[in-house]
């Protein structure tokens, strides 16, 4: 089911298959009135989104999707309206990045070494201008007949925990949350359910953390989770007090079985709530 608004959503800027205005443009003609734009670790594609919104009359929110240091799963933070050019954020965004340039030749390297061989050369032109990352790689794979789909990429070679995979730095939590906030945005934590936690009690403490560090959300509804994990996340940001955000993690030919506003039914009572913490932060 189609629903008029998506807070999580990517480019060509990171990892989508769509440019910032192909994006915004998709969402016009699906009648998606507001979309956030988070890619990861880059706000590059802002502004021509932006731009876009303007165009077509879509609501673009600035946001961004961050790696954070954090075991025994993934952490991401996606940051909402934010200032793209606060120099703190510039300046953290730029150490992921770094980070990410740094692993890529390491990831060629385990590839050649399997007999996989790509270089990177065709894993740069497949992702055009912008920041190279593990979908890309799996698009190469792909072309060349290593893999019959992009999942198959991730399974056997680019996942965490296959031959393929190389780790990066990333951003401790607690300076990603203030990083966000400093330039304005509120702090929301992606796809809970890679944290990969124990059980439930787990999480509970951990978000209780997470809040008095500033994170102001959970993303309880998305393409990560079952339904019923989706309740469950929406029940414990419930009983913390905490926003609840909605997003699809929309990818494109990334991901082609995630649509575009797949969660919006729960998204636009809770932008209002995202900006009404915008005002309660600015006046602390």
């Amino acid at each position: 089911m189609k629903h008029n608004s998506d807070l999580h959503c990517h480019t060509n800027a990171s990892d989508g298959s769509l440019s910032p205005a192909e994006l915004v443009q998709k969402a016009a003609e699906e009648g998606i009135t507001t979309i956030a734009i988070t890619d990861h670790d880059t706000v590059s594609g802002v502004r021509e989104a932006l731009a876009a919104g303007a165009k077509y009359g879509v609501r673009v929110i600035p946001g961004v999707e961050i790696s954070i240091d954090f075991q025994p799963g993934t952490m991401h933070v996606c940051g909402y309206f934010i200032d793209i050019d606060n120099p703190e954020l510039c300046r953290g965004l730029e150490f992921v990045q770094e980070a990410r340039r740094n692993r890529n030749p390491q990831i060629i390297q385990k590839l050649n070494t399997l007999g996989l061989a790509i270089t990177m050369e065709e894993v740069q032109a497949v992702a055009g201008p912008d920041q190279v990352g593990r979908p890309h790689f799996a698009k190469v794979l792909l072309q060349k007949g290593y893999v019959e789909n992009a999942k198959e990429a991730f399974t056997k070679y680019l996942a965490k925990g296959m031959p393929g995979y190389v780790d990066k730095r990333r951003l401790p939590r607690d300076e990603a949350i203030r990083m966000i906030q400093t330039a304005g945005g509120v702090a929301v934590m992606a796809h809970p359910i890679q944290l990969a936690l124990e059980n439930w009690e787990a999480y509970r403490q951990l978000f209780l953390e997470l809040k008095a560090a500033g994170l102001a959300g959970i993303e309880a509804f998305n393409s990560y989770q079952s339904e019923e994990e989706n309740q469950k996340f929406y029940q414990l940001a419930q009983e913390l007090d905490m926003i609840v955000t909605a997003g699809s993690d929309f990818h494109g030919e990334t991901k082609p079985t995630v649509q575009l506003g797949e969660f919006g039914d729960v998204v636009p009572i809770e932008i209002e709530k995202l900006l009404a913490e915008l005002q309660r932060e600015r006046r602390r």
